[in-house]
């Protein structure tokens, strides 16, 4: 870009300016740090929460997890289920579950579909105590409940890529996300403000109503990666 100065004389001088590309001046690096330490820090915030202001208890992640989890799951789940979807070990997942007892939130009932396994359930205490948990003042969802939709399904977008990644990485199964899912049709309705399909309701949706946990869910990890690249594409095709 010139600018042009007039001088006394009568006669002008061009100076050339310069504009900084300021997409080349992002380092890429270090925002993925700053995005790292952020999602640490949310993570803390509310680990940290010892006792909420309306008396529900702030219970360690995993614990709430499970009582999300069994939250209207009638014939509850085994425990090597929920292990999976939680992408928590086995030792791990017990002492949450053998807590949970001791609470009277959960009970264990025999498999009908095998008799050397167990699934486990709410109790009716427990169901209240998910409901509590499901509220959206609690946990993450007081820190969402301000966001409007265009940010909300930014974040759905995101959550979605990253739990994708976790899968990819090892570090979770069993999660029931709609990119994991083979009803998902990413880009497909030809919609701008509601791009992508979802086979089995035959409905166009948005980024504002991308699911993380889907209970009509059915995992489809053959063409997932076709998805993932369908998916990451910032407008549609």
């Amino acid at each position: 870009m010139g600018i042009a100065l007039n001088r006394a004389d009568g006669r002008s001088l061009t100076y050339i300016v310069r504009t900084p590309n300021l997409f080349a001046m992002i380092d890429t690096p270090f925002q993925r740090r700053q995005a790292t330490r952020g999602l640490e820090q949310l993570s803390a915030l509310v680990r940290a929460q010892s006792w909420r202001q309306d008396g529900t208890p702030s219970l360690p992640p995993t614990q709430a997890a499970v009582l999300r989890m069994l939250q209207g799951v009638q014939d509850g789940l085994r425990a090597r289920q929920i292990a999976e979807r939680l992408g928590v070990s086995a030792a791990s997942l017990s002492d949450s579950l053998k807590a949970l007892e001791g609470k009277q939130w959960i009970r264990r009932t025999p498999d009908p579909d095998d008799a050397r396994a167990a699934r486990v359930r709410l109790t009716s205490s427990g169901s209240r105590m998910a409901t509590q948990l499901q509220r959206p003042d609690q946990g993450m969802g007081s820190l969402v409940e301000s966001l409007g939709e265009a940010d909300l399904g930014a974040l759905l977008r995101v959550t979605q890529l990253l739990i994708n990644e976790a899968q990819e990485q090892g570090l979770a199964t069993g999660l029931r996300t709609c990119l994991g899912c083979t009803f998902f049709r990413p880009f497909a309705s030809g919609q701008r403000d509601a791009p992508h399909v979802c086979a089995f309701l035959d409905k166009a949706f948005g980024d504002a109503e991308l699911r993380v946990d889907c209970a009509e869910q059915q995992p489809d990890d053959e063409s997932r990666q076709e998805r993932v690249l369908r998916f990451r594409q910032p407008t549609p095709p």
